[in-house]
């Protein structure tokens, strides 16, 4: 298997705008002190009386008025250099997006810490941009209103002075309320430019491009760094997601389809309703974990693994889809080269709807509900604090887990005092956390937490992250461990560290499996002997696999000479014999166990 370690990635910065907290440490305080980030919506963004109706049959209009604002944010122009007319153009998406990666690097230490800005990139999730260009679109398509104003025969009956005049006037002001299309509007509100617009103003030159999976964006984003970062492509990453779209339309679409709640947000609790949106923006700056610890980096957490899959074909678009979800959770520890088990906190996707959280519970059972005891794994949701972000819906997730990672510390979920009575958390090992509480270790385990984000239409990533312990993942002569997740009810397959050497060979078929072991043979017969080493990965997932415990060449030679004449035997009872004599051979997930 191929070793995990050097595919570690350490959190090295954070910074965060988010409902009731304009920066990181406000954010965990909110946390830790259970604070209720969801309101009505502030007059200076719409007005209920224009937009809202209880019924939610009523066209053109939303049932929900309430949401995680942020407020009081500023922003800098001045510090960044940025003409004032340039800074009014931006979207505040895009404000805000400079704003957390600045606080990033900047509780790195940057500039005073050294940073190659060359081989930095950023990558940032974000989906459907603000809500200015609804503004300059009004702006630019008043010739349609006038026309349809135009054809209401009331108003033909006017004097065509009169009508004139009324037109002139109502131009007027509606370009007073709306900002002017200059050449900075465009590049001001496209959300496609936000990763571009900070690596321009911070002046970083590694690659720089957005996401889009819909609520899994950030994740997405997330992904892509670890994978540039893993292959070497770059050296650091600001990753992370930002979303501001709560104006008046989007509640409108949303309530549409019945997918917001005009109550709260209760995430696997009883009464829940729907989401309830959420904006803000977070920012991660993420380094390999081994350049970390050589360059004495102040580490919160480490990022293990990372997993994405999509539903594929289902009930609909936006239905939720437990196959999917399975899959990237699977998937990401088995990157991780993990066991699930481990875990012992999941900051769960967790949108407060009625059928989401049924399902999300169903596919994290199928994956930790395989041999963990009751009540072993805190789980809980940010969403119940600031409502969903949607497009950062993951960055807000996975800091509010990098944080109890670093802090030691199981954060509460809130409104979950009264359980969800569709789930049966009894038949699973999480228990919903609603105090805050110390976060101890479980039979010496590193502290490990799975971090989730869906994305609407049917996209999947899951993080498996875990405490930063010096040394621990870096160090020359760790043992390793390989770890295959098989499906709900199937058990599991745990490979133990070898603690002399090991053979392991994986084929398609049993023939090829026999061609290998006889060339392996003969290479020992010619005074080869291998090395202590994991097995690889494809060959953990090979449908035939066979493996040989040795303490010496000896040893092995006899051994594999025993696994030949074996050979011939293709039961399972035949091959249970030979496993007193270090000699182990299985098919597919559920087999292959060294004893």
């Amino acid at each position: 298997m191929r070793d995990s370690k050097p595919r570690a990635v350490a959190i090295v910065g954070l910074g965060a705008i988010l409902p009731d907290a304009l920066n990181t440490d406000a954010f965990w305080q909110n946390i830790i002190n259970k604070r209720y980030s969801i309101t009505e919506v502030p007059p200076e963004r719409w007005n209920p009386a224009d937009y809202y109706h209880p019924d939610h049959d009523a066209p053109d209009k939303t049932y929900s008025k309430i949401g995680g604002w942020v407020r009081g944010f500023e922003f800098d122009w001045k510090k960044y250099k940025i003409p004032p007319k340039v800074a009014a153009a931006m979207d505040q998406g895009q404000q805000w997006a400079v704003t957390v990666a600045d606080m990033a690097l900047s509780d790195y230490g940057y500039p005073n810490r050294s940073l190659d800005t060359e081989r930095t990139a950023v990558i940032l999730g974000t989906a459907m941009g603000g809500e200015l260009h609804y503004l300059t679109s009004l702006r630019i398509f008043f010739p349609e209103f006038a026309h349809a104003l135009e054809s209401v025969d009331e108003f033909e009956k006017l004097p065509a002075g009169i009508r004139r005049t009324i037109l002139e006037k109502w131009h007027e002001v509606m370009v007073e309320a709306i900002p002017p299309i200059t050449e900075d509007t465009m590049p001001g509100e496209l959300p496609n430019i936000t990763s571009g617009r900070v690596a321009n103003i911070l002046n970083l030159r590694g690659p720089s491009f957005i996401t889009d999976a819909a609520c899994a964006a950030s994740f997405a984003a997330v992904s892509a760094a670890i994978e540039m970062l893993t292959e070497h492509q770059v050296d650091a990453v600001i990753t992370g997601g930002v979303d501001r779209n709560m104006g008046a339309s989007t509640f409108v679409k949303f309530c549409k389809i019945g997918a917001l709640s005009a109550t709260g947000s209760r995430p696997f609790a009883d009464g829940a309703d729907g989401f309830v949106m959420g904006e803000g923006a977070g920012a991660f700056l993420l380094k390999r974990l081994e350049d970390a610890e050589r360059d004495g980096d102040k580490i919160y957490a480490v990022i293990r693994g990372v997993g994405g899959a999509s539903d594929g074909k289902g009930k609909g678009i936006t239905a939720p889809n437990p196959i999917g979800q399975q899959h990237a959770i699977r998937r990401a520890w088995e990157n991780a080269n993990l066991d699930p088990a481990t875990a012992s906190l999941i900051e769960a996707h967790g949108t407060s709807t009625r059928v989401g959280d049924v399902v999300e519970i169903e596919s994290l059972n199928t994956i930790f509900g395989n041999g963990p005891k009751a009540h072993s794994m805190a789980l809980g949701s940010v969403k119940s604090n600031i409502g969903h972000l949607k497009a950062g819906a993951g960055a807000a997730g996975l800091l509010k887990t990098t944080l109890a990672l670093h802090h030691r510390i199981l954060p509460p979920t809130l409104n979950a005092e009264h359980p969800n009575p569709n789930i049966n958390f009894g038949h699973t090992p999480f228990y919903l956390n609603t105090e805050t509480r110390e976060w101890a270790k479980t039979n010496g385990t590193p502290r490990r937490a799975g971090v989730s984000a869906y994305g609407f239409g049917g996209t999947n990533f899951h993080l498996v992250m875990e405490e930063y312990i010096p040394g621990a993942l870096t160090e020359k002569g760790k043992t390793y461990t390989g770890v295959s997740i098989p499906e709900r009810g199937k058990g599991t397959s745990e490979i133990p560290a070898p603690v002399r050497g090991m053979i392991a060979l994986g084929a398609a078929t049993p023939q090829e499996l026999k061609n290998k072991l006889d060339a392996v043979a003969a290479q020992v017969e010619g005074g080869w002997t291998p090395g202590i080493q994991a097995p690889e990965l494809e060959t953990l997932r090979a449908s035939e696999r066979l493996f040989i415990d040795f303490g010496s060449r000896e040893e092995l030679l006899s051994r594999l000479h025993t696994a030949q004449k074996g050979m011939g035997f293709d039961t399972d009872s035949a091959w249970k014999a030979f496993q007193a004599q270090g000699i182990f051979r299985g098919r597919g997930a559920k087999k292959g166990k060294l004893a």
